[in-house]
């Protein structure tokens, strides 16, 4: 390349010598300048294309080197095919692990959310007086669409349930009560019909619905006439107004109740409404920021709006603000370290494979260098060596690549069957134009990273000791460091992986030994949802779960049977103020809230929640008896921790409200996660809740049968056919799914650290068997000089375990360092646990002798006079 640019450089300045010269031939024959200058650049022309066939010409000359250079490469790595496989597979391993985390890093955190312009889509907080965030209210939400400048649209949203019934067999299905601009806030069009309209969210009109695709072609058979039909949910009809696009996504986050809606109905609201008070946050705000208005400048404003309202309602507002959080973080947010660790991982996998390649490509090399000298003696430039040596290379990259995004291909399917529902938007992973880009890259820089050291070091030799010792068993000392250098980086590496997956197994080993406060083996839970004219009667409602009970009880093999408006670890949670007796604060708001359980008096005994003091619920509390709550010992603790909570009573919800009598505390439970410690809790009386619960759960002791909850099902339609079964779970596996985020990445990063350990174990393996094949002469004059084979074995396994030693010492100070990026995906264990690293050190340690047996068995074997007589 240098030589072709001197010659152009050449070239133009003899055309622009050329030029000057004729220019001034031209004017001493009497032409004026402007004419001798033309004359002259007319027959310049003819110059020029010489100039640029030349260019022509070396770049036809470049492209011919490259492709001899790809032949010739191809040639040499199928002449050695096993060294050939073995480097695609390492590279395999390391480019395919990275395109199939990539995949779903890009799916995820990367690639934009599937609704227009959606950098400008936030969702809206309250902030509570510990800054974290709430949902907010209707009439907080009325305000906030008033006095805000900086949206194009604010909308609302909330959890809800239908109970389709009158197509099929009745099913309850997940919904979400939306405000009428809510699609239009997102950008989204119906694919038919049409969107809500204004005057459609009242309390008065509120009966449409719009349908997600899926739900339409499942129960509806995908009839196009559906839009304006009426169909039944929750007893009531309700006009279908529009069917959504088939690739609409709905928006499925933690603010939102990890729900995969299937219909939207219109939320109705308006200040009449007794839950559309100021302090009922039971509603997400999801807006659209104008085109150029920032975050920054949609909270300042908020905050503003937020302190003007708590000055104009002081008791139902506190001054501590609002979050505006982008709605692509609200939805990815949790999962994004977790998905960057396992990134990191994945890159430290890439690095051992491109240290295993660049060690197989140096040993390579020693076989090679009589064929470089040689090459060198003929004219070819190091430039040229190095060329035709990272071109070999690049092959090897690009088989490993077309192999590894075979692999990516697969990720789809593999995570349907490991990956939580808590990771959003797997859907959206699939091998398209951005990972197959990303695969190309990374095999370039693989065969940049592996391929560049060998090939300046092999190239670098001395010519002649290479023509002279080229068929002797030596090797450059520079070559011998570079390669144990390679090893200690690839143990360092590997023993990261190693204390990163063990940090993450305590984690869930310790996760999975919480005890939840109650007894979930052989407990299954289902939700029954009553709905219909006949049931707006509580006493109806009452009777027909009375009587279900009953009925279930008397099912073979049910030892207990109990009922809860909610059942642990299953993302539901109903929040209630809490007003103890003579503790309530002077704004009743600042009280803390708990979580409120209507039961059957059975209850505690199916889920085995030990009751600690007091006495337990019992058929006698029923309507019409005085009002008793159980409290857990958390609540006790917090406001009677001198005390005997016995006899004490309480508020639930607002001042208002009637007195509930304490008569019992139980253990306390952990409802939302494993790793979150218990709130405050208070139990009440189904039969006694003044808003009767329509929505409640079985909760079934029995031995583990296929066949219950089909009895149960038509214990359900025995009293009524119309009334759905649904969230069918055994309770012990919703306690397993209280760590699947980490055992999610536990299960990935113990892929990848095995995939590690393998490669760590070939580049020792292969590190050791060179040193051994190079000092084979020695070992044959040591074995005449006396010594024994034992020696020979101890001296082999010694030499690799002191290079393994190093490594694993580099490794232990490179994990304290980079374990502490996972610190919040551990639970009860620090990042510097010596009990994992101390596992972690002595399984590398392990490895490394069992890499280093076979050498040093091979070793142990010489024949020191054939040795000698060879060498």
């Amino acid at each position: 390349m240098r030589r072709r640019k001197r010659m152009l450089e050449n070239l133009e300045q003899d055309i622009r010598d050329y030029i000057e010269t004729e220019t001034q031939d031209n004017i001493e024959r009497g032409m004026s300048p402007e004419e001798a200058r033309y004359a002259a650049l007319r027959k310049f022309g003819n110059v020029r294309r010489v100039q640029e066939e030349t260019r022509d010409v070396w770049t036809f000359v470049w492209f011919e080197q490259l492709l001899g250079d790809i032949r010739c490469g191809f040639r040499m790595l199928m002449k050695d095919p096993g060294f050939t496989t073995i480097a695609v597979l390492t590279l395999a391993l390391g480019i395919g692990a990275n395109s199939s985390i990539f995949s779903i890093v890009h799916a995820v955190l990367l690639r934009p959310l599937p609704y227009p312009h959606a950098d400008r889509l936030v969702v809206v907080w309250e902030k509570d007086d510990e800054g974290h965030p709430t949902n907010t209210s209707y009439a907080t939400y009325v305000d906030w669409r008033a006095r805000s400048r900086n949206f194009d649209e604010l909308a609302l949203a909330s959890y809800s349930m239908g109970t389709l019934t009158g197509w099929g067999e009745p099913e309850q299905l997940p919904a979400l009560r939306v405000s009428a601009n809510f699609f239009r806030t997102l950008g989204v069009r119906p694919a038919l019909g049409r969107d809500f309209l204004a005057e459609e969210d009242t309390p008065a009109t509120n009966n449409v619905v719009i349908l997600t695709d899926g739900l339409w072609r499942r129960r509806f058979s995908a009839d196009p006439g559906i839009v304006g039909k009426s169909i039944t949910l929750n007893g009531t009809s309700y006009t279908v107004v529009g069917v959504l696009p088939r690739d609409f996504q709905p928006i499925v986050s933690q603010g939102l109740r990890n729900i995969d809606a299937e219909l939207y109905r219109v939320l109705g609201y308006d200040a009449s409404l007794p839950w559309a008070c100021r302090t009922c946050h039971h509603l997400s705000a999801i807006g659209r920021l104008h085109a150029g208005v920032s975050f920054t400048q949609a909270s300042a404003e908020m905050d503003t709006i937020s302190q003007n309202l708590w000055t104009e309602h002081p008791t139902e507002y506190s001054a501590a603000g609002v979050i505006i959080t982008p709605l692509v973080e609200q939805i990815v947010g949790p999962v994004r370290t977790a998905l960057l660790v396992l990134m990191g991982a994945v890159g430290l996998v890439l690095l051992i494979a491109c240290a295993n390649l660049a060690n197989m490509l140096l040993a390579r090399a020693s076989q090679r260098r009589r064929e470089i000298a040689i090459r060198e003696s003929l004219g070819a430039s190091r430039s040229r060596i190095v060329r035709q040596l990272l071109t070999e290379s690049l092959l090897l990259a690009l088989g490993g690549a077309g192999l590894g995004f075979l692999v990516a291909m697969l990720t789809p399917g593999l995570l349907s069957t490991i990956a939580p529902g808590t990771v959003p938007r797997l859907a959206e992973v699939r091998p398209d134009v951005p990972v197959f880009l990303f695969t190309l890259a990374i095999a370039l820089a693989t065969a940049l990273i592996a391929g560049l050291a060998p090939a300046l070091r092999l190239s670098g030799e001395d010519l002649q000791k290479n023509l002279t010792d080229a068929g002797r068993s030596t090797s450059g000392a520079a070559s011998r460091r570079l390669r144990e250098v390679l090893v200690i980086a690839e143990v360092a590496l590997t023993l990261t992986l190693l204390v990163g997956t063990g940090l993450l197994l305590r984690s869930l080993e310790r996760l999975l030994g919480v005890n939840p406060g109650f007894d979930a083996q052989n407990v299954l839970t289902m939700q029954i949802s009553v709905t219909g004219a006949h049931y707006k009667d509580d006493e109806n409602i009452r009777r027909f779960y009375d009587e279900l009970l009953g009925r279930v009880r008397a099912l073979p093999g049910v030892e207990s049977v109990g009922m809860t408006s909610e059942v642990p670890l299953t993302g539901n949670k109903d929040m209630y103020g809490f007003h103890a007796e003579g503790k309530i604060q002077g704004n009743p708001e600042k009280d803390p809230s708990a979580e409120r359980y209507a039961v059957s008096p059975d209850y505690l005994r199916a889920m085995r929640i030990p009751l600690l003091r007091g006495r337990p619920f019992s058929s006698a509390d029923g309507k019409g008896a005085p009002q008793v709550v159980l409290v857990n010992e958390t609540a006790a603790k917090m406001f009677w921790a001198h005390d005997d909570p016995i006899g004490k009573r309480v508020k639930l919800g607002g001042t208002d409200h009637p007195w509930w009598t304490i008569i019992g505390v139980v253990g306390d439970i952990h409802h939302d996660k494993l790793d979150l410690p218990a709130n405050m809790q208070v139990y009440v009386p189904h039969a006694q809740w003044p808003y009767t619960d329509s929505i409640m759960s079985l909760t079934i002791r029995t031995m583990p049968s296929a066949t219950l909850a089909s009895a149960v099902r038509q214990a359900v339609w025995a009293i009524d056919k119309d009334q759905p079964v649904s969230h069918i779970a055994w309770l012990s596996d919703l306690v397993g799914t209280s760590g699947e985020t980490r055992r999610f990445t536990l299960t990935i990063l113990g892929v990848f650290a095995g995939v590690a350990m393998i490669l760590c174990m070939l580049g020792i393996y292969g590190v050791v068997s060179y040193v051994v094949s190079l000092r084979t002469r020695e070992m044959g004059i040591r074995m005449v000089l006396g010594a024994l084979p034992a020696d020979i074995g101890w001296l082999v396994v010694h030499q690799g375990v002191v290079r393994v030693g190093i490594g694993v010492a580099l490794g232990v100070f490179l994990s304290l360092a980079l374990t502490r990026l996972i610190a919040t995906l551990l639970f009860r264990v620090t990042p510097t646990d010596p009990l994992t690293l101390a596992g972690s050190t002595l399984l590398m340690l392990v490895v490394a002798i069992l890499a280093c047996y076979v050498p040093a068995r091979r070793a142990m074997q010489v024949d020191p006079m054939v040795t000698l007589r060879h060498e």
